[in-house]
């Protein structure tokens, strides 16, 4: 089928692009092609991240330039500060523009960026006194790396043969400039005015991502990460049912492959599944991702633009399951000890829900430990084996729990912070079924465990 013979009318499917699938000129074109590709059969819209480094950079002079001094923070002059940041920015997008868009597109692009570029001067130069303003300031200069990335990208898909277009920011939200919160239905009726009409005349369309508007159409921005949740706020307004979220790896991985040597790909996730390990500290997805997707019923898949033949990691509503899918560690848990409570064996745990553990309550004379404990999650669907399997194995290491019990996340064991790395390394190669480093796996065997709540 070819991209003007499709029907406008499918359900679009929604490609976000995270900052190093775009951090140079290759990578724009590696991009691109992938969604020339997809668009050959149907609708595509595509939602794109800053250059990697990019938002840092921005955030950055926002803060070093804040107030109306001639000189920034650092000492540097305010002149000569904003001269370095727009050199630095223009030979950097426009080096990788000119790699991957072809001369037949490439003027409009160049004039882009100079425009984009312009306006990002002035923000800076902005100023004001109230810590209002001050936000706002830093969300308008945010949203430029976004911006920068989508001209580039839609110039690098025409080049390869499907037309595309910035659509204007189709994402509303309330007021708040930082960690703003989408408005469903507002969103649903900035993207029919703004998105659909690039998909009926036959283009791709292209969002900056993390970029949002309020109620009274002022800049706001969803936090870092947030492109991933424009992408699946997006694909619910248009109706879509797949979200594809590009990054660097080729999936969701069981555990933190820095930390720990054997990670693997897991091929299916539950919603809430992946929401526990965004939330708990796995970088791949940003935490809120998945509401939209939940609300919708939208397929999300996490996959790699590098690795194409790589079918990633399926979300969606189906369980896959009993058993663990992945370990996530947390530093910095606090043991507080709760005071009027008898003193009992009996633990209570409090903050773990799908945006982490924050810390754990157990009866004692009300003192606080220093935070020098870890938590491990196990996510998934265990079970009472699984824990006394995870406990059975943690001695055998010499690691104490100082606590361990079932959680709305999964299994849950707190140790001390020097054993951390080790009980993760522990519970990774026995509860997930790779054989740890001496080639011994779990005990399945009883453990009695009194008291666990």
């Amino acid at each position: 089928m070819s991209q003007r013979s499709r029907e406008p009318s499918l359900e679009p499917l929604v490609i976000k692009f995270g900052g190093t699938s775009v951090g140079g000129g290759a990578e724009f074109v590696r991009a691109a092609r992938m969604v020339a590709d997809e668009a050959l059969g149907r609708p595509v819209v595509v939602v794109v991240s800053a250059m990697s480094g990019t938002t840092d950079t921005l955030l950055g002079y926002a803060g070093t330039t804040a107030g109306g001094d001639d000189r920034t923070s650092t000492g540097a002059t305010r002149e000569g500060s904003l001269a370095e940041l727009h050199r630095t920015l223009a030979e950097r997008h426009l080096s990788a523009a000119r790699h991957a868009v072809s001369e037949e597109h490439l003027p409009p692009v160049e004039e882009r960026i100079y425009e984009l570029l312009g306006g990002l001067l002035e923000a800076i130069a902005s100023g004001g006194e109230t810590p209002e303003a001050r936000r706002a300031r830093r969300a308008e200069i945010a949203v430029y790396g976004e911006r920068l990335s989508a001209c580039i990208l839609a110039g690098a898909i025409a080049s390869a043969g499907a037309p595309a277009a910035v659509a204007g920011d189709p994402i509303a939200t309330d007021a708040a400039h930082a960690e703003a919160e989408v408005d469903s239905g507002r969103t649903r009726e900035r993207a029919a005015g703004n998105v659909v009409p690039l998909l009926e005349a036959g283009e791709v369309a292209v969002v900056p991502g993390f970029v949002g508007r309020s109620p009274e159409g002022g800049q706001t921005t969803l936090g870092r990460g947030g492109s991933d949740l424009s992408a699946t706020a997006l694909g619910a307004a248009l109706g879509s049912r797949e979200v594809w979220i590009c990054s660097d790896v080729d999936g969701v991985l069981d555990a933190d492959p820095a930390l720990v040597g054997g990670a693997r790909l897991v091929p299916r996730l539950s919603y809430r599944e992946a929401s526990s390990m965004a939330g708990l500290g796995a970088k791949v997805l940003h935490p809120k991702t998945m509401e939209p997707a939940r609300a919708a019923g939208i397929e999300v898949t996490v996959r790699s633009t590098f690795n194409r033949n790589c079918a990633g990691t399926c979300v969606c509503s189906r369980e896959p399951g009993s058993g663990i899918r992945g370990v996530v560690l947390r530093r910095g848990v606090s043991l507080v000890r709760e005071s009027g409570v008898p003193e009992t064996p009996v633990f209570r745990m409090l903050g773990s829900s799908g945006y982490g553990v924050d810390y754990l309550l157990h009866a004692g004379d009300g003192e606080r430990e220093p935070a020098g404990h870890a938590a491990v999650v196990c996510v998934g669907s265990p079970g009472c084996d699984e824990l006394s399997a995870g406990i059975s194995v943690l001695g055998k290491r010499g690691i104490t729990v100082c606590w361990a019990g079932l959680c709305s996340d999964g299994l849950l064991f707190v140790v001390d912070g020097d054993d951390a790395r080790s009980a993760l390394e522990t519970l990774h190669g026995s509860l997930l079924g790779i054989r740890s480093g001496d080639g011994e796996t779990a005990d399945e065997g009883s453990y009695s465990v009194e008291g666990v709540a």
